[in-house]
């Protein structure tokens, strides 16, 4: 999942929380789905550049996200994250949401739309990604059903290095 779209779900997170707090949820219902947010990616046949390495980070770090959500992993989840990570903070929020209503997302994936490199300072990646969650499935109890898909938006992500791998740092609005 995009960068973008771990913010989308993170504010749907927060919402998510507040609404099993007020104990609202009912018991056939999950979650909302998160907002999304939207990457710039280069058009396909483009040769790999510093776009194609931002965009190849980007799907790594969306793929292993993915992975954490089908697990119910939030120590995974939270490993993709640099340390004190509001965004962090919320996602992982989010998935325990979803566990304590007795969901688990599936094959969450993230549809990128555009990204764009708007500063390199070292290991320190700030980019303006366009996404949306396009797709995953909520299962609870042998039943499934599709994740709804969110809006596209817009968002400044922040990618640190981490050895090989990239954690988010700060994520604002685009």
């Amino acid at each position: 999942m995009t960068v973008w779209r771990v913010v989308g779900v993170l504010v749907c997170g927060v919402l998510v929380v507040a609404t099993l707090l007020q104990g609202r949820t009912g018991s056939e219902q999950p979650p909302p789905a998160a907002r999304t947010t939207v990457a710039v990616a280069p058009a396909p046949g483009t040769p790999l550049g510093r776009t194609g390495r931002v965009v190849a980070a980007l799907r790594d770090w969306d793929r292993r996200r993915g992975a954490a959500w089908s697990a119910g992993d939030a120590g995974a989840l939270r490993a993709l994250y640099r340390p004190g990570s509001t965004a962090g903070r919320a996602d992982v929020r989010l998935l325990r949401a979803y566990a304590a209503s007795g969901w688990r997302v599936r094959g969450l994936s993230t549809q990128v739309f555009a990204v764009r490199l708007l500063q390199r300072r070292g290991d320190t990646w700030t980019l303006r990604v366009v996404d949306r969650v396009a797709g995953g499935e909520l299962v609870r109890d042998g039943r499934s059903r599709p994740l709804p898909t969110t809006e596209v938006a817009t968002r400044r992500v922040e990618l640190v290095r981490a050895g090989d791998d990239w954690r988010v740092g700060r994520v604002r609005p685009g």
